[in-house]
């Protein structure tokens, strides 16, 4: 069992030794953040979760055959959630993401978009997604509903509280209910409060070895060589390596390449016609463009790793630092266009 990857969860057992030795002791944290890529954390904490309301669970690992564990595969009731909200107008632009879609496949579901955030809520809010809590103050009202057994609080995006939700959330925190657990996911530590982190128990959560990507994506049904290149790419992101093995992901990362290949030549003529007749620059959405700065970022990494010379070097590194410019310019509202000029000029200066 202790070398065997759990059902949802892609994680080294090491990982998770002090948790289970804490849990084995009964002193299991009431609040743990995870540090992970965002996103990365989810299928971790949904273990997590399902072992703490598992009777049966031993080593951290729930039995998966008993009506606690069938119940939580379609939403349980001791199992309450805090999610971004998002308007109705950002809903319609993205893949939902509430808990039904997490449940299904929480590798496949959409994130939420870094803009939304999880509210304070109250009472009688009616919460975006069935299954969740409408903010932090619904929690509260939740929580405050005697119960014998272990009950749940899942956050997977904890970077999303606000500042108001978050001093809601420290009340809570405080004077925490008997057998009830936070568990937490931020990409940083310092993105949440530090009030809430200090009361936290802190959990890294390592990159994985190509290897042990590649074996995950086999079993999820990936070819072999698909498998293999998505996880030399993936960074030790499980879930990033299986997003990059979608149709696509495949295209954008041809079209990523084209844009790499022109930003290393020398005819500016070429360059800028790309970015004129390029689609994902021209959109409203800035999305796409993001997407492929980010798919030639890995590919940049990919490269980067696996050169030993020096100019080489020193040129891909150049040309990252020009893409990351992009990035952060089209992130603060720079227009697509005009930002990958600036790229291509900024490798060559």
């Amino acid at each position: 069992m202790a070398d065997k990857m759990t059902e949802r969860a892609c994680t080294v057992p090491e990982t998770l030794s002090g948790l289970r030795a804490a849990a084995s002791q009964g002193r299991f944290p009431s609040v743990l953040l995870l540090v992970v890529a965002r996103g990365e954390g989810t299928p971790l904490l949904l273990d997590l979760a399902q072992a703490l309301l598992c009777p049966n669970a031993e080593d951290l690992v729930a039995c998966g055959s008993c009506p606690d564990c069938r119940q939580f595969s379609s939403g349980h009731s001791r199992a309450l959630w805090l999610l971004p909200n998002v308007s109705e107008e950002m809903a319609q632009k993205i893949e939902p993401y509430g808990p039904e879609a997490i449940l299904k496949d929480v590798w496949k579901v959409a994130t939420p978009p870094p803009s939304a955030q999880i509210p304070i809520g109250g009472e009688n809010t009616d919460p975006t997604y069935p299954m969740m809590v409408a903010g932090v103050r619904g929690l509260a009202g939740r929580l405050a509903m005697s119960e014998k057994l272990n009950r749940v609080v899942l956050v997977p995006f904890a970077e999303q509280l606000n500042q108001a939700s978050s001093n809601a959330l420290l009340k809570i925190l405080e004077e925490p209910p008997d057998r009830v657990y936070f568990l937490m996911a931020a990409p940083a530590a310092e993105r949440v409060l530090p009030t809430i982190r200090s009361r936290s128990f802190l959990q890294a959560v390592p990159p994985l070895s190509s290897q042990r990507v590649e074996s995950f994506l086999v079993s999820r049904g990936v070819d072999a060589q698909a498998a293999r290149e998505a996880a030399a790419r993936s960074l030790g992101r499980p879930g990033a390596a299986l997003a990059l093995c979608s149709p696509e992901a495949r295209e954008a990362r041809k079209r990523a390449i084209q844009w790499i290949e022109l930003c290393r030549g020398r005819d500016a003529e070429a360059a800028f016609s790309w970015i004129q007749e390029s689609e994902e620059l021209s959109a409203k959405d800035r999305r796409p463009s993001q997407t492929l700065l980010e798919t030639a970022l890995g590919e940049l990494e990919e490269r980067l790793r696996s050169t030993t010379d020096r100019p080489e070097i020193e040129a891909l590194d150049a040309l990252r630092q020009s893409m990351e410019k992009a990035l952060k310019d089209i992130s603060n509202h720079a227009k697509p266009q005009m930002a990958f000029v600036a790229s291509w000029l900024g490798a060559h200066a």
